[in-house]
């Protein structure tokens, strides 16, 4: 394929494109239609805008197609993404696989978008911005390894009201088989496909959203993956795991009690946020976690153990 005004390093970058598609040809590839070609063209348009673009732009640097071709590859082509997923997640780990020092995180990222009608779209917490504003969230699995780290997996969040809501989800080709699941769902989600397709890793790592959830991190526990999470400040942990019990039944009326609950006399709970401020200078270590953009990022931490309230229920 030829492409419109190509210098010598453009040429080189195509080169490499075309080599590097060769292992996800076959990727693209449905019982009635091969769109190899269209995915290639698609790089070609993505590499060659240098910045952020559009389907029209990508179709103005690339000879043979044009930006209703390249939408509908995007759009409305049957091409499953599984597949490429598949083999990202196979060329990371033959890269930079490791089951000890490798790791996957999840995290979330929005999408500034105008109008009604592009998929999930509403007013919603954004991140980059701190603040409500119109955009697409996105759920996303990454990998890193030492000061190497890629995307490895995505999903789109449909909020609550656009899964329940039929109108919209005709009109934007949402499938009858997606429904709502929440962004930690989503997450956990992608972890185990991660694990099911041998990806190498020794620990996970999330924030305080995903961390501030504690059945996610019981399921993960129960599944014998370790995991590295922030959680809120305002967490409540106990120094030395308390005794708790089911308590025995009063009376002959109501329910029988399931849920177990703190055993008087027990020690009370502390937030996170004071067992931080009272633990003593000396246990806290200077620690280099990376590079940014700007400088090194260096942080103070302290290691010691506790157990978390997670399901408990107390009165």
């Amino acid at each position: 394929m030829d492409s419109l005004s190509l210098c010598e390093k453009d040429a080189k970058i195509l080169h490499e494109l075309d080599k590097f598609q060769q292992k996800y040809a076959a990727r693209f590839q449905t019982r009635t239609r091969n769109l190899e070609k269209q995915a290639l063209q698609y790089l070609y348009g993505k590499f060659l805008e240098r910045g952020r673009g559009s389907m029209t732009s990508y179709a103005r640097n690339v000879q043979g197609t044009n930006n209703q071709r390249v939408q509908h590859f995007i759009s409305d082509s049957p091409w499953d993404e599984d597949p490429v997923i598949e083999q990202i997640q196979a060329d990371v780990t033959n890269l930079i696989g490791d089951k000890t020092n490798g790791s996957i995180h999840i995290d979330e990222s929005g999408f500034k978008k105008d109008g009604k009608d592009s998929v999930g779209v509403k007013r919603q917490y954004y991140g980059r911005l701190g603040k409500i504003e119109n955009c697409q969230m996105g759920v996303f699995l990454s990998y890193a390894c030492g000061n190497r780290r890629t995307l490895i997996d995505e999903r789109l969040y449909l909020p609550e009201d656009w899964a329940k809501d039929p109108i919209r989800r005709k009109k934007c080709g949402v499938p009858e088989d997606v429904f709502f699941k929440s962004k930690g769902q989503l997450g956990l989600e992608m972890i185990l496909a991660a694990q099911k397709r041998g990806v190498p890793f020794g620990w996970i790592g999330m924030d305080c959203f995903y961390g501030g959830q504690p059945w996610l991190l019981d399921e993960i526990d129960i599944m014998g993956m370790t995991y590295i999470s922030d959680v809120p400040s305002d967490t409540q942990v106990w120094l030395e795991k308390p005794k708790i019990e089911i308590p025995k039944k009063k009376g002959i009326r109501g329910p029988v009690p399931k849920l177990k609950k703190l055993v008087s006399g027990e020690p009370y709970l502390i937030k996170v946020q004071d067992l931080a401020e009272q633990l003593d200078p000396s246990r806290y270590t200077r620690v280099f976690l990376r590079e940014t953009e700007r400088k090194e990022l260096w942080s103070k931490l302290a290691c010691l153990r506790f157990s978390g309230a997670g399901q408990i229920a107390w009165s």
